[in-house]
C-alpha cells in the first residue's frame, strides 16, 4: 500500500515536472534579474502609462514563473526528505 501511494505521488511529480519544463527554460535568478530590470525602468520617469503597464505584466509574470520553479524544488526536497 505504501509503495502504491509513493508510486503515485512520483508520477505526479513526473507530470508536474513536464508540465513545468517551458518555465524552467530560463533559470529562477534569471526570472528575478528579469523582474528587478522592469522595476528599474518602471521607476523611470519617461515611459508613458501603456507602457508601464506592459512592463508591470510582465514582471509579475517572471515573479509567478520564479515562484513556480521555487515551489517544485520544494516538493522535490521533500519527497528526497521523506
Amino acid at each position: 500500500m505504501a509503495d502504491s501511494k509513493k508510486q503515485k505521488t512520483i508520477s505526479q511529480t513526473n507530470v508536474e515536472n513536464k508540465k513545468n519544463e517551458a518555465i524552467q527554460e530560463e533559470d529562477f535568478e534569471g526570472m528575478l534579474e528579469r523582474a528587478k530590470e522592469v522595476l528599474g525602468k518602471l521607476n523611470a520617469q519617461e515611459i508613458t502609462l501603456k507602457e508601464s503597464l506592459a512592463l508591470y505584466e510582465q514582471g509579475m509574470q517572471s515573479l509567478k514563473n520564479a515562484q513556480e520553479i521555487l515551489e517544485q524544488a520544494k516538493l522535490q526536497y521533500q519527497e528526497l526528505k521523506d
